[in-house]
């Protein structure tokens, strides 16, 4: 496996990009800005812990226990339920909610706090526009155009992660920004920025941007948003609400094996030329998020489309999710090696792996000639007698010895030149091709016009296989002929005789 993070570069792309942390509150649930499904490795209900894993849903803490949404009734001893002087309404100062999600593509936190009752609606008569004595608020309110936060009342965010930290708060509509732990430069006052006038739907929404200029906010890393309501920052109660969360991390993994093998490396299983051989491509999200669109690719075969195993069948890989693909091929000649790659996204980061895979086939071509004259062997002299007149009948027996098949084979011999297909009496299966083990035979005849005493050729043959490499191989044969001694008649003799007396006088006479 070889991972290859491509995620973590485009958001440091997105990171870098220069931007100062601003706020707007304008009370809308607007279009892509939170949605109550969003909860990224979480379950709904009890069970949430502050060691994770976290998401973007909402999360209450209240008296030690966590929920999806905060108690209408669960005051403690130190504040009043309804946080209002008259009415049976509860107050819009009771938190029922908070939501919060942050989007890595835009650099944006949004954030949304739901209450019980009406925001500003101090004594709970369900009214924003009574009992200004109680701190109902109508209209405008110190300049700002919200309306629901009079005198005396407030709404505070706290931005965390780990040793820094920094506090929001609205209070009689006017913002202040203060550093809990830490520096923030450049994040003042003047970044609070004011929008339309609240409208009378219990929610309290901010949108952060930038915050990629005062926090550590790569994959991974944790974040909290803690939103308090009420009359001061250290009240108790279901009026305190936090989440946290983690920065996205998606991450995908993919691993590849020949036929049950790993094979990351050469020269993995040994095989035969032509065994079967299956590829398997295990696919796991290793990160925190669902991923789509999830293609695998294999540079010598191509898209994976034949998918074994699912998961849960649905066209979504889950956090931890395992897909299993599957394809096959025949083993073929040599080192052999290919690269699976998978990609996948979330919410349009891409995320991507690879992983190679390895096997060989040892393949070895070789091939055999022998020749034979008048069916002998004959690779050493003298080889059969053959006499002028008689025929001579040679054969030539070409076998694939090696591994693997043999293509484009050709017979010649140095006295007569190239055998031809012609001369093929025997060609195995009929094919073309001659296969391991196969034998093909040649037969070449001629009559012996001429008496040779010692007769020698060589019979070559070269064949491919189909890488082409090409092998040979070379094998001789004899033959001789036995001289005709004449026959002398008696008058022949008679001359001879006189011819060797003749010699013998002149050889006495020189020696005198």
């Amino acid at each position: 496996m070889k991972r290859l993070h491509v995620m973590f570069g485009i958001l440091i792309v997105l990171f870098s990009v220069p931007s100062a942390m601003a706020i707007s509150v304008d009370g809308t649930r607007g279009a892509g800005e939170w949605d109550e499904n969003w909860a990224y490795g979480q379950a709904e209900g009890s069970g949430y812990s502050a060691a994770g894993p976290f998401g973007d849903k909402m999360v209450v803490f209240q008296n030690g226990n966590w929920y999806d949404e905060d108690p209408i009734t669960d005051s403690g001893t130190l504040f009043n339920e309804n946080m209002a002087t008259a009415g049976s309404e509860e107050s819009g100062y009771d938190l029922k909610g908070l939501y919060a999600r942050y989007d890595p593509v835009s650099d944006v936190l949004y954030g949304m706090s739901t209450v019980y009752g009406l925001p500003g609606d101090l004594d709970g008569d369900g009214s924003i526009s009574s009992l200004a004595s109680n701190g109902d608020t109508v209209g405008p309110v110190t300049g700002k155009p919200i309306n629901g936060v009079g005198n005396g009342e407030q709404f505070s965010i706290v931005l965390t992660q780990g040793s820094k930290s920094v506090l929001i708060l609205i209070s009689g509509n006017e913002w202040t920004v203060s550093p809990l732990s830490g520096t923030f430069p450049g994040f003042s006052e003047a970044n609070v920025n004011a929008a339309a006038s609240q409208t009378g739907d219990a929610v309290y929404e901010i949108a952060i941007t930038g915050l990629k200029d005062q926090f550590n906010l790569v994959p991974g890393e944790g974040f909290e948003v803690k939103v308090t309501a009420g009359g001061n920052l250290d009240i108790p109660g279901e009026d305190q609400a936090r989440i946290f969360f983690t920065i996205p991390n998606p991450d995908i993994d993919i691993e590849k094996a020949t036929n049950g093998f790993d094979a990351d490396n050469p020269t993995g299983p040994e095989l035969s030329l032509g065994d079967a051989v299956t590829w398997t491509y295990v696919v796991t999200n290793t990160g925190d998020v669902p991923l789509e669109n999830v293609v695998v690719t294999d540079d010598m075969i191509g898209a994976i489309t034949n998918i074994v195993n699912q998961g849960n069948g649905d066209d979504t890989l889950g956090v931890g999710e395992v897909w299993t693909y599957e394809a096959t091929g025949t083993a073929e000649c040599g080192q052999y090696e290919n690269l699976a790659t998978v990609n996948a996204d979330w919410l349009g980061i891409p995320v991507t792996d690879e992983d190679p895979s390895h096997y060989i086939v040892r393949c070895e071509p070789d091939i055999d000639i022998e020749k034979h004259t008048n069916g002998q062997d004959a690779d050493y002299p003298a080889g059969p007698q053959i006499e002028v007149g008689e025929t001579i009948t040679w054969e030539y027996f070409v076998t694939n010895t090696g591994n693997v098949a043999l293509y484009n084979v050709v017979v010649e011999d140095d006295k007569i030149g190239i055998i031809g297909n012609d001369k093929i009496t025997d060609k195995g299966n009929g094919d073309d091709v001659l296969d391991i083990g196969e034998t093909w035979t040649y037969v070449v005849t001629d009559v012996l016009e001429e008496c040779v005493p010692q007769y020698e050729n060589i019979a070559d043959v070269t064949g491919e296989d189909e890488t082409g490499t090409t092998v040979t191989d070379e094998d001789p044969s004899h033959f001789h002929c036995q001289p005709v001694v004449p026959v002398l008649t008696p008058v022949g003799i008679l001359f001879m005789v006189g011819i060797l007396g003749a010699l013998g006088v002149v050889t006495l006479r020189r020696r005198d």
